[in-house]
């Protein structure tokens, strides 16, 4: 992946090698790069070592391989370290979709970002089934040989960027699927801003290594390109050392913690969000929230207010860090009332789940897991024995 070569090279020795100014100043802004991203790998390392923080500094590490591997110089010049850079160069969109993917993948908590704890019990390696580990193994062993001794010589080489296109391409879905479910700006725009961002910028260079080697091969692209991934790097440096990007992991609570946290700030709520707020209970004490599919965007035209006002309220007045955790403040509680209650003993777990509104009975378990440390079953076992 990313392989193009941006030189002024044609007509010279084999030995020799001239750079004009403009690679010149390439390399330096490559390098510079490669120093921004070593200096963050190891400030994220020396303040955590869980997988989140490796995967990350994996990241930076690949990116790192690709800005050397791609800089104006003959690939013989490389020796043996090419095969390294293009190894790791081509982990990258591997790394970004495990990493983007477990990170929003809302299946966990119907919605919400991840917890560490959550996050290690559904990725960690050592929850994976032995199969999957020892794909995984022999998969790395393939790439190592392919790209580190063959140094990308084969169909494969092809093969590989399409299925690296389709990796990118699904995690710049599921970042945009259900971002307006989450009620944190900032984290919306970090979400946005570290897989949506990435991974256009990803394909589209996927896209020119499969097209016209004329554009990718030009001295005025690989320059352009320099400085777009400098910025890029510089932004999020800058915006990770302020701290706009370390907290994207939602504070874990009980059902019952949660209405507390309601319950307290519904004292405080400004004036001008009272109206809205007794709309809000009222239509969530009809049942509103049973609703199937309900978005904030459906709840905002209900109570006929403005979508911004209605995720100000929620999430800064009522403590939610989505609407997820919303919905399931008021579906969980009932769920759990159900299930204390001896008349709902025969009914399905599949029933409950659907006429509280969630999509699937493995949706409804996840949540309630996450939330209460019980499955639904064994919940109604634990009060109904």
């Amino acid at each position: 992946m990313l392989r193009f070569h941006s030189f002024a090279y044609s007509g010279r020795p084999d030995k020799q090698m001239t750079l004009s100014f403009p690679d010149i100043f390439d390399l330096l802004l490559r390098f510079l790069a490669v120093g921004q991203l070593s200096l963050l790998c190891l400030y994220i390392l020396s303040n955590s070592r869980e997988l989140k923080a490796l995967l990350g500094s994996s990241l930076a590490v690949c990116l790192s391989a690709y800005l050397l591997l791609t800089a104006p110089v003959a690939d013989h010049h490389y020796g043996i370290l090419r095969g390294i850079l293009l190894f790791f160069t081509e982990l990258t969109p591997y790394l970004l979709w495990y990493f983007a993917f477990s990170l929003l993948d809302k299946n966990l908590i119907n919605g919400d970002l991840m917890s560490a704890g959550q996050f290690k019990e559904r990725f960690h390696p050592k929850q994976w089934p032995p199969a999957v580990n020892v794909l995984t193994g022999g998969a790395i062993l393939w790439f190592a040989y392919f790209f580190g001794y063959l140094q990308g010589r084969g169909l494969f080489h092809d093969i590989n960027h399409g299925v690296q296109l389709i990796l990118l391409l699904h995690v710049i879905f599921i970042a945009t699927k259900d971002l307006r479910d989450d009620l944190v700006a900032a984290r919306r725009n970090s979400r946005l801003v570290l897989t949506t961002a990435s991974c256009v910028y990803f394909s589209l260079i996927l896209l020119l290594e499969l097209g016209d080697a004329s554009l990718r091969d030009a001295a005025i692209f690989s320059l352009s390109n320099t400085s777009l991934v400098l910025l890029s790097t510089s932004v999020f440096s800058w915006y990770y050392f302020c701290g706009s990007f370390k907290d994207i992991s939602p504070i874990s609570a009980t059902v019952e913690n949660q209405q507390e946290v309601a319950d307290t700030a519904e004292a405080e709520i400004p004036v001008e969000y009272q109206a809205t707020y007794r709309q809000l209970c009222q239509r969530m004490a009809d049942g509103f929230y049973t609703q199937s599919q309900l978005t904030i965007t459906v709840l905002a035209n209900e109570l006929t207010t403005p979508e911004h006002q209605l995720r100000k309220l929620i999430n800064q007045h009522l403590g939610f860090r989505n609407f997820s955790d919303f919905l399931n403040s008021y579906r969980l509680v009932e769920a759990c009332s159900q299930l204390q209650d001896i008349k709902h003993i025969r009914k399905p777990i599949l029933t409950l789940a659907l006429e509280l509104g969630y999509g699937s009975v493995a949706t409804f378990n996840r949540a309630f897991k996450a939330k209460t440390g019980k499955s639904p079953k064994a919940y109604r076992d634990h009060f109904q024995k």
